[in-house]
């Protein structure tokens, strides 16, 4: 008795068992998916949340017992190490608790029922948390850098859970302020001077160098004060509720010639020279600008000039200083009518640049060094007269480039 095999039909049963288990595979797979995106991820309570307290999680300081070595050697190679405190800002653990906090900083919310946590809000601005670091009692959130401050905040975080939500009293800070730039680099006394920056927000107080200024607009980016008298070259110092925040660079001159006096190496004081057709008085106390002395120059030529020259052993160079412009103030006096004209000449090169004169008060000039010859060193500077009448005087006062 033989049995017979039909090869054909086994074929068919073995592919048919195939798609059976395919299509299991598939169903299981999409079992666990289904099963995945259908099931919060559910954390120990189901009852309404609560938050006990909010602790702080680190704070950026100095740490004082941290100290930097540098070892070097001398010709011998005998070794010679300075010790010295590291001053640089770490970030230290820190843990306390608070109602306060600051935009950028980590905070942790102690609580019940907290491990469902789907949304943190502080002042109605989404806080980031990572559900990975989330407990039923703990949740660690960020402050977002664009949660409102200020007298207008809600002064609210909330939590909220797939089973509620709850509210907590948390008052954001002001950040301190930050200065970008400042516009024009230099002024006369009641000039307006607008600082840029962000987080300028209900600025206090406004300072060049230690003497204030009377603060005219203010927006979170941007403040408009008025120039205060005094002032040559200072820093800026921006004070808000956050904190207070000074310029990197200086306001005003960055190389003065005069300011109540020659500086040392120009006109007599230190090898230069002065003087060409007129009578100066480099400690005149009348017609000052700004402290306590100008220059009156009483032209006694058609060609009359304050002439002062360099004399000093340290070059003036103009790019090393980062010089621009050459700045000064002129008074109209005896003699002077109002369009009467000053040529403007630096190291010789006559010919270029003329300003106009006001009789009886005095204006700010600022005079570009690309259109006095572009000079890389500077070696005299003139102002000439142009026409006006003899025995004319003008006060010169705050000469000085920036």
């Amino acid at each position: 008795m033989y049995l017979k095999i039909d090869k054909r039909k086994d074929m068919k049963m073995l592919n048919k068992l195939k798609n059976i288990n395919l299509v299991l595979l598939a169903l299981v797979v999409l079992g666990f998916a289904s099963c995945k995106k259908g099931s919060p991820n559910i954390i120990g309570g189901t009852g309404a949340p609560t938050i006990a307290s909010v602790h702080t999680v680190s704070k950026t300081a100095v740490d004082s017992s941290r100290t930097s070595s540098v070892t070097t050697y001398n010709s011998s190679g005998v070794p010679t190490t300075t010790t010295s405190p590291n001053l640089t800002p770490q970030t230290l653990p820190f843990d306390s608790t608070t109602m306060t906090g600051k935009g950028g900083n980590l905070y942790r919310i102690i609580g019940t029922n907290l491990g469902s946590v789907t949304s943190v809000t502080v002042n109605g601005i989404s806080a980031y948390f990572n559900l990975a670091l989330a407990s039923d009692n703990s949740v660690i959130f960020t402050v977002p850098t664009t949660a409102p401050f200020g007298p207008g905040q809600s002064g609210k975080l909330v939590l909220t859970t797939l089973h509620g939500s709850v509210t907590y009293n948390f008052t954001i800070l002001q950040p301190p302020p930050a200065i970008t730039s400042f516009a024009p680099v230099a002024g006369s006394p009641g000039d307006t001077i607008t600082i840029n920056g962000s987080v300028l927000d209900n600025a206090t107080s406004v300072k060049f160098g230690t003497v204030a200024a009377k603060i005219v607009a203010n927006t979170t980016s941007q403040i408009k004060v008025l120039l205060p008298a005094g002032v040559v070259q200072a820093f800026i110092t921006v004070t808000t509720a956050g904190g207070s925040s000074t310029s990197a660079s200086s306001f005003g001159y960055k190389y003065i010639v005069y300011d109540d006096a020659l500086a040392k190496g120009w006109g007599g004081n230190g090898g230069g020279y002065s003087g060409y057709n007129s009578v100066l008085n480099f400690t005149n106390t009348t017609q000052v600008e700004r402290g306590t002395n100008s220059i009156a120059v009483t032209f006694t030529n058609s060609y009359g000039a304050l002439q002062i020259g360099y004399g000093g052993s340290t070059p003036v160079n103009v790019a090393t200083l980062g010089l621009k412009a050459l700045k000064f103030f002129v008074y109209g006096g005896a003699g002077i009518k109002t369009g009467d004209k000053l040529q403007v000449v630096i190291n010789g090169n006559y010919g270029g640049y003329t300003v106009v004169m006001t009789a009886g008060a005095y204006v700010s000039y600022t005079v570009p060094l690309s259109s006095l010859g572009n000079p890389t060193t500077i070696t005299e500077i003139v102002i000439q007269n142009q026409g006006s009448a003899l025995q004319s005087v003008i006060y010169v006062d705050d000469i000085g480039f920036i």
